[in-house]
């Protein structure tokens, strides 16, 4: 199967376009990236026997070739072309089983398991869930793939967001933290509310996100701990902006608002 550079390929159209319409302002080619792809995606192209960029990897059918395909680019280090990568996910339930396979080789590139996932992601699949709700549980450093794990995650339902919580107390440090963030989007278990309360107040470096996290899920518990450290003295600008944002969310009142003169973050963003 031939690997071509799509991302190449247009490049030379776009240098041909532009110089096939002189006077144009930098401002104005940029303006014009849009017209300039849709007329490339869409042109009949000999370096494609005649098929369109659009339309070049409809004629492979079996899930096998398409995901070889994809194991090519990815192995010459080409940007993946974005027909291709729409192609696989129009396949759906046929390419899921190879993307899974991919996504829980450990030995494959991180970034790679990571395309996997997002083509998974974008299916609206749960073919990989339960890989991801390990891997949710039990990673133990932040990596590209746990993050995204957790993105797709959040946006599943409240019994998922139970069986993360049935394994955060043996769960390691940074696995809970994913726990919290995904399950901060399901409101309905007062576990959420405690283990995040309890970071709040025991993590002062992490005030932000926890506070963050608080807003979205929503529970009103939330509310007097929050205003109370809002008029804490040694909460820096950042989280006080967090705080302030959550208590907002929860229909509470944060009161008069703080001066923070001094504060480095305050006076960075003061100057922007």
């Amino acid at each position: 199967m031939k690997i071509i550079d799509f991302d190449s390929k247009f490049f030379d159209f776009a240098r041909k376009w532009v110089a096939a319409h002189p006077g144009l302002t930098e401002k104005q080619i940029d303006e014009s990236y849009n017209r300039m792809m849709l007329e490339w995606i869409n042109k009949p192209a000999d370096w494609l026997d005649g098929a369109t960029p659009a339309n070049y990897f409809r004629q492979f059918k079996a899930p096998e070739e398409l995901l070889e395909l994809m194991d090519g680019y990815l192995a010459a280090n080409i940007t993946l072309p974005e027909p291709l990568y729409t192609r696989i996910v129009e396949m759906g339930d046929a390419c899921a089983p190879g993307l899974v396979a991919m996504l829980r080789d450990e030995g494959r590139d991180e970034g790679v398991r990571a395309e996997a996932l997002g083509m998974l992601r974008d299916m609206d699949t749960r073919a990989a869930d339960a890989f991801l709700e390990d891997l949710v549980c039990t990673v133990e450093e932040q990596s590209e793939l746990a993050e995204l794990a957790s993105e797709v995650l959040s946006q599943r339902d409240a019994r998922t967001a139970g069986r993360l919580l049935d394994r955060y107390e043996g769960a390691p440090e940074y696995a809970q933290t994913l726990i919290l963030d995904v399950c901060c989007n399901h409101p309905g278990d007062a576990r959420i509310c405690d283990h995040l309360l309890y970071r709040l107040r025991n993590q002062p470096d992490r005030r932000a996100l926890w506070a963050s996290c608080l807003g979205k899920l929503g529970d009103e518990r939330a509310l007097e701990p929050m205003r109370e450290m809002l008029r804490s003295v040694d909460i820096g600008y950042l989280d006080y902006i967090e705080l302030r944002a959550a208590v907002e969310a929860l229909g509470g009142d944060p009161g008069e608002e703080r001066s923070f003169y001094g504060d480095p973050d305050f006076e960075a963003l003061r100057l922007l």
